[in-house]
């Protein structure tokens, strides 16, 4: 993929225009242009000055002086200011698709990437795109720009000399692409074992605690050095992969300067340049082979940046959940699961199979089994954490994939075994069931989730900042304040997965006392581990290896015998 190719698709994935970015190149190419002008007025005016031997018109050249010096000046600020404007800009737009395209993807091709991985995608990366509009682009133009001004002036006053000065510069490009496609393997192979170590440091800190009471962390500590050690040759790889064609490249770019001593010399003793030519190349030359030694710099960092697009890429490339413009028919509620399997990618087993249930509106269906049964598998499919491969679920008659996920949403709740807070006050992270709830709403479903007497205890009752996932809370109290969300919300679907799985005795009282206000006139799908708490559902399902084998209320199926009076015999003992 050539760089021209990865600038294109960057601002066609931005969804803005380029046209101030571009702008702002043409204003820095024209700040170039008066930044050389002044070395012809200076040979303009030392060759009156050798063809005279007066000094003439030296009021007019620092005028001139003045002039370019200005204009440069004006040209510089206003080209840097739209380049640095026109390019954020780029990225605001391609930052939002990104976020917006994470949000679509499916949950299944989220959770398999470590969350430091992904923070380095869209934080490392993005920044580094975002470096190559801001900053690489304006001074790989600008430094192009120079040599072929150079050039064009220099055509018109000897053709010869500036053909020779010329004549390495096709070489030494050749010579800087030589090592093109192991520079960029290196550069993968780095930036992967950079996203890897991000994604350990991540779970290092996360788990430092348990490392720590498991005499763990010495262990992980070495594991971290490998892995560093590893980092620091694959930099040298790229180092070395980079280095060598740059010091190639401008060698042989500095060997025109000798070629173009050779062609004078040789042109001396035929038809010689004026004294005047060869002063402007005396002055120029070495300016014109300056940008050049730039040009290998900022094209080599441009490709390795050009490989994080190259990943974000990959990112926005996964196909989106499919989202449909179907409307639920107002207050039908019934949800049906028809033929449903599920096979999770990268699996040959099928996670669920067959999955055949009806649940009626204002109804209570408890998913029960042993570990591994997939009954997570079927709350996620009915969150549409992920789409099935076989048969369909409906709500109200229509199909989840045609009605899309925030309509969905906006009808469903969910209360998770594990419960995601945020650094934020007790207010906020309950409000997030609701944005638009007053205070008082949001204390009130506090209270029927029976969160008002440990937050009254908080340093600042309602307004206090509980920490990241609210590690200042203890499990029990993080669980009621996700169900104190779901009360908000008000849903009339209702999706709980072990509640109450993690937490003490008193704790579960109280949650448990929560959820039964929480499910009252709702419909409620859930999860338990605990059979004692599903005695009074409406239904039973029984899961084993993905599949209902058993279905009914708690005595028929303690009746049956069968897997589900087994499960109960072994809670009782």
């Amino acid at each position: 993929m050539s760089v021209t190719e990865m600038l294109r698709r960057v601002i066609r994935r931005s969804g803005r225009t380029p046209r101030r970015m571009l702008l702002g190149l043409a204003l820095r190419v024209l700040e170039r242009a008066f930044a050389i002008a002044p070395f012809f007025a200076a040979w303009w005016w030392l060759a009156d000055l050798a063809a005279t031997g007066q000094l003439r018109s030296l009021p007019l050249l620092c005028l001139l002086l003045a002039g370019l010096l200005g204009a440069q000046l004006l040209f510089s600020y206003w080209g840097q200011l739209h380049c640095f404007l026109g390019s954020y800009a780029l990225m605001k737009g391609y930052r939002e698709q990104a976020l917006g395209h994470l949000s679509r993807l499916r949950l299944a091709a989220v959770q398999g990437r470590r969350s430091g991985e992904l923070a380095s995608l869209l934080t490392d990366d993005v920044k580094r795109v975002e470096d190559i509009f801001t900053h690489l682009v304006g001074e790989l133009v600008a430094a192009c720009a120079v040599p072929l001004l150079y050039l064009a002036v220099l055509l018109l006053a000897d053709w010869r000399l500036a053909a020779t000065l010329a004549l390495t510069f096709p070489l030494a490009l050749w010579l800087l692409n030589l090592a093109r496609r192991r520079f960029a393997a290196a550069g993968r192979h780095k930036q992967e074992l950079q996203r890897e170590t991000a994604g350990m440091l991540v779970e290092f800190i996360g788990g430092l605690r348990t490392l720590r009471l498991y005499g763990r962390a010495a262990q992980w500590v070495g594991r971290l050095d490998a892995r560093f050690a590893r980092l620091r040759n694959a930099s040298l790889g790229v180092e070395a992969w980079g280095a060598g064609p740059i010091q190639a490249y401008r060698y042989t770019v500095e060997l025109s300067l000798v070629l173009l001593l050779l062609a004078a010399a040789w042109l001396a003793g035929h038809d010689a340049p004026t004294q005047r030519h060869w002063l402007l190349f005396v002055l120029v030359a070495y300016k014109l082979i300056d940008p050049l030694h730039d040009i290998a710099a900022h094209l080599s960092e441009l490709r390795f940046m050009a490989l994080s697009e190259a990943r974000l890429e990959a990112l926005l490339a996964e196909a989106p959940m499919p989202q449909g413009e179907a409307v639920l028919a107002p207050g039908n509620h019934a949800l049906r699961f028809d033929g449903v399997g599920l096979r999770y990618e990268g699996s040959a087993a099928w996670a669920l199979r067959d999955i055949r249930l009806e649940a009626a509106p204002g109804t209570v269906t408890a998913i029960v089994g042993p570990s591994g049964a997939g009954k997570s598998s079927l709350l996620h499919l009915l969150a549409r954490f992920d789409d099935p491969q076989e048969g369909a679920i409906f709500l109200g008659g229509t199909d989840l994939r045609a009605l899309g996920s925030e309509r969905l949403y906006q009808q469903l709740s969910f209360v998770f075994q594990e419960v995601q807070l945020f650094d934020g006050t007790v207010l906020d992270n309950v409000r997030i069931g609701r944005p638009g709830a007053s205070d008082e709403e949001v204390m009130a479903a506090c209270r029927d989730a029976y969160c008002d007497a440990f937050v009254q205890r908080l340093p600042q009752g309602y307004h206090s900042r509980i920490g990241e996932n609210g590690q200042r809370l203890s499990g029990g109290e993080r669980q009621r304040l996700s169900i104190a969300r779901a009360l908000l919300k008000d849903a009339p679907l209702l999706l709980l997965d072990e509640a109450t799985a993690s937490v003490d005795q008193q704790a579960r009282h109280e949650i448990e006392q929560a959820l039964a206000r929480l499910a009252r006139g709702r419909t409620v799908i859930m999860i338990a581990h605990r059979l004692r708490t599903v005695r009074h559902a409406d239904q039973i399902l029984v899961l084993d290896a993905g599949r209902i084998v058993e279905r009914g209320c708690h005595a028929a199926l303690l009746a049956q015998d069968g897997l589900y009076a087994e499960l109960w015999q072994a809670q009782q003992s």
